[in-house]
């Protein structure tokens, strides 16, 4: 069997649908957590062997990289569903025996472009102390129990989720401009700055590859502060290139080198006065960005991921420099 990409993802996932496509079925394989009722799995001392609905099998010795993307199981997937404790039993079972899976795959130099669990090491918290050496930063603070901001000014903050968990089974707290007087202090808030802007701007970074895209925010600012909110042909068809200067691109650079990732998608506001940096995400989404290959980011991410072409592992030893 020639060798293959392994992504570990959920069957809702249009990027692995689109590499797939791309790199042709026979140089991937595809794990959907929230399908595991359909796999046949083994972990021995010999490794990892799986076999898919189709009768395809894969040990680990013939996975040439590993990608993770989206393993959500089926209680994320779904929150508005009752899922039975012994089926969230299973699929936690079987997410713990494929994270130690990829641990070994780490090890052995397979594991490559997004870090898994990026979150727990390099959070917003973290990295937005760290933004501050390069980008110019939006004031915030993570506050609960606490009365002292009812106090200050009105001046109009924002609200988004650290965690991006739902607030209950029908709710996703978005980012969200409030008066922060009205917030209560009895529950837990991480407030930003609002900051006036003409456009957002996202940055996908591939190993020192930027490619940067513009949305220009006038068609909805007056209704959400948060372009996912808005209607798909603004929030997918309206993304443009965009023009980096050379000076942000080398803030970029040495921002992504501190944290010691080999990808991720920045996220960051165009204003009068220049650009602001919100966040980056080690695994945020980029095939919407470019489907039909207009502007190189997807050929840069099939030649990342393609069994047939050179392994950049990302470290195992992911130390931030602070």
């Amino acid at each position: 069997m020639p060798p293959v990409t392994f992504i570990y993802t959920n069957s809702l996932d249009l990027t692995a649908d689109l590499l797939i496509a791309r790199l042709g079925s026979e140089h991937i394989f595809r794990f959907n957590i929230d399908l595991w009722r359909d796999y046949q799995i083994k972990v021995d001392a010999d490794g990892l062997f799986i076999q898919n609905p189709a009768g395809r099998s894969v040990h680990q010795s013939e996975i040439a990289k590993f990608y993770w993307r989206r393993p959500h199981t089926t209680a994320r997937l779904y929150p508005q569903r009752d899922i039975p404790k012994e089926i969230c039993y299973i699929e936690e079972e079987i997410s713990y025996a494929l994270r130690d899976t990829l641990n070994l795959l780490w090890a052995a130099g397979k594991v490559v472009l997004t870090e898994p669990m990026a979150d727990s090491r390099i959070g917003k918290l973290v990295q937005l102390s760290l933004a501050h050496r390069y980008f110019s930063v939006p004031a915030y603070r993570f506050m609960v129990g606490s009365v002292d901001f009812l106090a200050e000014t009105a001046a109009p903050v924002i609200v988004k989720s650290l965690s991006s968990e739902r607030v209950n089974r029908e709710k996703t707290l978005f980012t969200t401009q409030v008066n922060q007087q009205e917030l209560d202090p009895q529950t837990p808030w991480f407030i930003q700055e609002y900051v006036p802007a003409s456009h957002d701007i996202t940055v996908v970074y591939i190993r020192g590859d930027l490619f940067a895209f513009e949305l220009d925010r006038s068609p909805f600012v007056a209704q959400t502060a948060d372009w996912r909110e808005v209607a798909p042909e603004i929030a997918v068809d309206g993304w443009q290139p965009h023009q980096l200067p050379s000076e942000l691109q080398d803030a970029i650079q040495g921002f992504m080198h501190d944290l010691g990732l080999h990808y991720g998608r920045l996220d960051l506001l165009l204003t009068t006065e220049g650009y602001r940096f919100l966040e980056v995400n080690a695994n945020g989404e980029w095939a919407w960005l470019d489907f039909d290959n207009r502007h190189g980011l997807l050929e840069r991410m099939l030649t990342e991921l393609s069994p047939l072409t050179p392994c950049h592992p990302i470290p195992i030893n992911r130390q931030i420099i602070l």
